[in-house]
């Protein structure tokens, strides 16, 4: 099939939502469809200048936030720019990975295939730039992504959390809504050492940012182990706190695109033995999916689409978003205790990855869609 694909830069950015949107251009190109860039559209310095006024007049007068990505203006004035795009490309689909404002108003006849890992109504006060918009700017979100959500042929989301909310909270058909679960944006060993060196245990803390990801919270759980005489170490990747133990590794960032430094974040998780991210806030952790390429448990927290990639008691353990360092440090010394527990979640995090966690199986689930049309 013929799919314009649309995105804010060139498909074969490796960069673009963490390598996510070249996996999906990648598995398409594999799946023998010809895929089509189709730019996002851009807007003048005066458009740009009049939503940032509109913005600031909401604030004025209400003196609440206002959610500047998505409004009517700016979906409007979008919709007609791609919707006269558009009649340049002879396409059987369109692909519109994440974007909501730009087709609410899009005026088509080729069959759109709408793609998320959550829907901004779920984000409003779950993710902080989400957070303290005004009641009417809230209700001028969901209007329009309620609109984006009918106009699709259907909609594909990375978790059942994402799905299920589409159904029950716009009435979406269930038979246009379905769950792909995404893959790892890194190149994961074909096979895994399960069994680990108990002597000291690595508990790595994969996360750009320290304050969502509770980075303090794994700290603290860690730490009241430590003081228990458990052989604890943390290794933080991808941020730079303020911790000077000596059980302590930060290194504060290296980068997949390079070879050398992700040799470096291979052996970091091929080394470890837990993946820890207690997350306040998630969607969909692609580290998680990454840690079950590499036969990693996972500790985390039971929110957003964590769910769909960590099975509590089958590759990890997940805990309430209320649960404290206490009863962290008390889950984790239970799988201290127990090291054929930990080897046994280990192999059912490779046996997860190798089944649906992977994008291989990503693009022929989406190809299947891709035929019905």
């Amino acid at each position: 099939m013929k799919i314009g694909f649309y995105s804010s830069t060139p498909l074969e950015d490796k960069k673009n939502w963490s390598g996510t949107m070249f996996k999906m251009y990648e598995q398409l190109l594999i799946q023998g469809h010809e895929v089509i860039w189709i730019p996002k559209v851009k807007f003048t310095e005066k458009e740009e200048n009049r939503f940032k006024q509109i913005e600031k007049w909401f604030n004025k007068i209400f003196n609440r936030g206002y959610n500047r990505h998505l409004f009517t203006y700016k979906a409007k004035v979008a919709g007609r720019r791609l919707t006269k795009d558009l009649k340049e490309y002879k396409l059987n689909a369109l692909f519109n990975p994440t974007h909501v404002n730009d087709f609410v108003y899009l005026k088509t006849d080729i069959p759109i295939i709408y793609l998320n890992d959550a829907n901004v109504a779920q984000l409003l006060n779950y993710y902080p730039y989400y957070s303290g918009f005004g009641i009417l700017s809230k209700l001028e979100t969901k209007f329009l992504e309620k609109k984006v959500l009918q106009n699709a042929t259907y909609s594909v989301f990375s978790s059942d959390w994402a799905r299920d909310f589409v159904v029950d909270f716009y009435g979406i058909e269930k038979e246009k809504v379905k769950t792909i679960k995404f893959g790892a944006n890194i190149i994961v060993p074909e096979k895994i050492e399960y069994k680990k060196n108990t002597d000291e245990f690595t508990f790595l803390f994969l996360a750009v940012d320290w304050v969502r990801k509770r980075g303090a919270l794994a700290y603290e759980s860690l730490k009241i182990l430590k003081e228990k005489g458990y052989p604890v170490k943390m290794l933080i990747l991808g941020c730079n706190p303020e911790i000077t133990e000596d059980w302590v590794t930060i290194i504060p960032f290296l980068n997949k695109n390079n070879p050398d430094e992700f040799k470096q974040i291979q052996q970091h998780l091929l080394s470890s033995h837990f993946l820890f991210v207690p997350t306040k806030a998630d969607c969909t952790p692609i580290a998680f999916c990454e840690a079950a390429g590499y036969g990693l448990p996972v500790i985390s927290t039971n929110t957003g689409g964590v769910s769909a990639h960590v099975v509590d008691g089958y590759n990890g353990i997940l805990l309430s978003p209320e649960a404290q360092a206490n009863d962290y440090a008390n889950e984790i010394e239970k799988l201290l205790k127990l090291p054929q527990k930990t080897e046994e979640y280990s192999e059912n995090a490779r046996k997860l990855y190798d089944k649906e966690l992977n994008w291989e199986n990503w693009g022929i689930e989406f190809s299947k869609i891709l035929q019905q049309l």
